[in-house]
C-alpha cells in the first residue's frame, strides 16, 4: 500500500485507503475508487498531503480511466447520499424532527458531481434503483433540478438550496397512506383530493425546519402550480409561483415520465421532453423548459437509440430549434425526425 504525495498522483491510480475531510469527519473518496484529474485536485483543495494508493490500473488509457472513475465516483456519493436521506426521512415518518445538517456534506459532493458531469443524463440511468418510487423520485428530482440552477447560473448556495427543493418536493407524502400513494391504478375524486394535500403537508414540515431555507418550503407547497393557473394547491399563475417551483415542476414530469411506475411504463427521454415542450406554451414555464431542453439534448448526441420502426440508429446531429426531433443515422441511412415526423425515439440504449 505504497503511500505517495498528493502531488505526484496520477489519473488512473487507485485509491487504497480512504479520504477523509478533515473538516467533517466524513469520508471524501473511498477505497477502490480509480483516481481522476478531478478527484485529485479536490483531494488537495481538502489539503491533504498524503494519499494510499494501489499501482495504475493496467491496459487502460488514461482518458478510459477518467470515465471509469467518474461513473464509480457519482455511483458512491448517490449510494451514501441515499441511504442518509431515507434514514433521515424515516425518522420524520416516525415523528422526528427534520435535520438537514446530517446530509449536507454528501449533499455537497453529489450537487459537485452534478454540475461537473458532462453526461448526467446518461449516470441518472446507470444508479441503483430504489424500491420505493417516491424516495428514487425524489433523489434524481433533486439532481436534475440542481443541473438546471447551474445552467441558469445559479450560485452554489442557490443550487444547493434548489436540490434540497427538488429532494424534499414531495415529503408532504409522508403523511399520506401508503396505500393511496402506491395505488397500482387510477386515483377516485376524492383519493385525489387527498394527494394534493401533500403540498401543503410538505410545506408546513419544512418551514418548522430549523436551517430551511423558504424557498424550499415554497417549492414544495408550489411545484404543482402551473403556468395557466390550472395547477394545485392555489391555483397560481406564473408571476405568483416561485422559480424553485417552476424548475421543479419540470424536473418532476421529467424523471416522472422517463420511470417505470406500478400502474405505467415509461417512455423515452425525448418522448418526455416533447411533452414538455408543448407544455410550455401553457403549463410550464417557457424560458425554463428552453434552457432543459435546449442543454439535455446534447447529452444524447452519439447515443444508440430504438425507434418506433424497430431500427436502432445513433443520434448524430441536433436541430437547432427542435432538439427533441435530432437527426439519426441507421446503417447508411440519415433519418430527419424533424421531416419524418411518424417516426419517433421510444428508447435511448446507450
Amino acid at each position: 500500500m505504497p503511500l505517495i504525495d498528493i502531488s505526484d498522483a496520477k489519473p488512473g491510480m487507485i485509491l487504497n485507503k480512504d479520504v477523509e475531510d478533515g473538516r467533517t469527519g466524513t469520508i471524501f473518496a473511498t477505497s477502490g475508487i480509480v483516481l481522476s484529474t478531478r478527484i485529485i485536485s479536490r483531494i488537495k483543495n481538502l489539503g491533504t498531503k498524503y494519499i494510499h494508493v494501489a499501482k495504475l490500473a493496467e491496459n487502460t488509457d488514461n482518458d478510459k480511466q477518467e470515465i471509469v472513475s467518474e461513473d464509480k465516483e457519482i455511483q458512491i456519493y448517490h449510494k451514501e447520499f441515499s441511504n442518509k436521506t431515507k434514514n433521515l426521512l424515516n425518522g420524520v415518518k416516525m415523528g422526528k424532527k427534520l435535520i438537514i445538517t446530517e446530509i449536507s456534506d454528501t449533499m455537497d459532493n453529489l450537487i459537485d458531481e452534478v454540475t461537473n458531469s458532462n453526461n448526467i443524463l446518461g449516470k441518472l440511468r446507470q444508479l441503483s434503483k430504489d424500491d420505493d418510487y417516491t424516495f428514487e423520485h425524489s433523489v434524481k428530482v433533486s439532481m436534475l433540478a440542481a443541473m438546471i440552477g447551474n445552467w441558469l447560473n445559479y450560485s452554489q448556495s442557490e443550487i444547493k438550496q434548489l436540490a434540497y427543493a427538488g429532494l424534499f418536493h414531495d415529503i408532504g407524502k409522508l403523511k399520506i397512506a401508503q396505500h393511496i400513494i402506491n395505488k397500482p391504478g387510477k386515483l377516485t375524486k376524492r383519493e385525489f383530493e387527498i394527494i394534493k394535500k401533500h403540498t401543503v403537508y410538505g410545506y408546513n414540515l419544512l418551514n418548522e425546519t430549523i436551517g430551511m431555507n423558504k424557498n424550499v418550503a415554497l417549492s414544495a407547497l408550489q411545484h404543482h402550480e402551473r403556468e395557466d393557473g390550472s395547477g394545485y394547491p392555489q391555483g397560481l399563475k406564473s408571476f405568483k409561483i416561485h422559480e424553485f417551483a417552476k424548475i421543479i415542476a419540470i424536473c418532476d414530469v421529467f424523471n416522472a415520465m422517463t420511470t417505470d411506475k406500478p400502474y405505467k411504463k415509461k417512455v423515452s427521454a425525448f418522448e418526455a421532453a416533447e411533452y414538455i415542450e408543448r407544455s410550455s406554451f401553457r403549463t410550464l414555464n417557457p424560458k425554463i423548459s428552453r434552457i432543459f431542453l435546449d442543454n439535455i439534448a446534447t447529452f444524447y448526441v452519439g447515443n444508440t437509440v430504438k425507434l418506433n420502426t424497430g431500427d436502432l440508429g445513433k443520434i448524430i446531429m441536433l436541430n437547432k430549434h427542435r432538439p427533441t426531433r435530432p437527426v439519426v443515422r441507421v446503417n447508411d441511412e440519415f433519418i430527419d425526425l424533424l421531416k419524418n415526423k411518424k417516426i419517433k425515439i421510444i428508447d435511448v440504449i446507450s
